[in-house]
């Protein structure tokens, strides 16, 4: 069966405060679920959140989610109050996934203080997904079939509650080993993104990717540690050759340089699957 793994960004500039408000998607994401086979297994991983200068609480719900009214709500720290500055926070408990149907519509809301910026992502999941090919590989899979460790340097230019400039994954730094296949890993970087994404051809054209806390003990092992959260193929795999048209970019509440290293498993077989 054909998998996807995605990353849905939901962003809003300047919200106006005091309320719960809607929060839409960035350019290129859709807050409908793509329409799969009933019985296939489909879920939110991880939901994350992120706002400038004040606290707040956002909710996210579907139509068949608890309720439609607000679902899952959580409380945002203030990015002010962070170290690092601007740190996305996790509202939704690792391993425990929430259940999605095909071609449901997410509602996003906030309630916070006017005029800041909030940016939040949902991992999502798709155990079969017509017409989309992503390489996806479990965490066992990875550990055994490791060869080399290798760390690619890149400069992620964040937009401020909008897509940031994409830039090629090998741009700034071209050490990958002509046509071999790498897991990646995560990332690691002294600054915050509320929402790193990375998309090609090996991720099925789909973003993926999560949040950059500044903090490589989180970072470097991202989607390691979802993959094992979740006992599933969650740790994409890209081949070298596609390096060039594999596009990292970068959505936060404050738009900015961010420099960092993607971290990537070079694998000492082709990836079958």
């Amino acid at each position: 069966m054909p998998q996807g793994l995605q990353t849905l960004t939901f962003a809003k500039l300047n919200i106006t405060g005091s309320a719960f408000e809607a929060v839409s998607p960035i350019s290129g994401d859709s807050a409908t679920f793509f329409n799969v086979p009933q019985e296939s297994q489909m879920y939110v991983a991880e939901l994350w959140g992120c706002i400038s200068g004040h606290a707040a609480e956002m909710s996210v719900t579907a139509s068949r989610w608890h309720d439609q009214t607000y679902g899952i709500r959580g409380e945002v720290t203030s990015g002010a109050t962070t170290a690092p500055i601007n740190r996305p926070v996790c509202l939704s408990p690792i391993g425990v996934d929430q259940p999605i149907f095909p071609s449901d519509v997410l509602s996003m809301q906030v309630n916070g203080t006017a005029n800041d910026e909030f940016v939040s992502t949902l991992l999502v999941y798709y155990q079969n997904l017509p017409g989309i090919s992503a390489r996806l590989a479990t965490a066992e899979y990875v550990r055994q079939h490791t060869k080399n460790l290798v760390g690619i340097n890149a400069t992620l230019t964040s937009g401020t509650a909008v897509p940031g400039t994409a830039v090629a994954l090998n741009a700034a730094d071209n050490r990958l080993h002509a046509n071999r296949d790498y897991a990646l890993l995560g990332w690691s970087s002294t600054l915050t993104c509320a929402s790193l994404t990375i998309q090609g051809i090996d991720t099925g054209n789909l973003r993926v990717g999560g949040p950059v806390l500044g903090d490589p003990g989180h970072d470097a092992n991202f989607f390691v540690d979802i993959a094992k959260a979740y006992n599933a193929p969650l740790i994409p795999i890209i081949n070298s050759n596609n390096a060039g048209a594999t596009l990292l970019q970068g959505t936060h509440v404050v738009g900015q340089s961010t420099p960092l290293d993607v971290l990537l498993a070079e694998l000492d077989t082709n990836f079958v699957g």
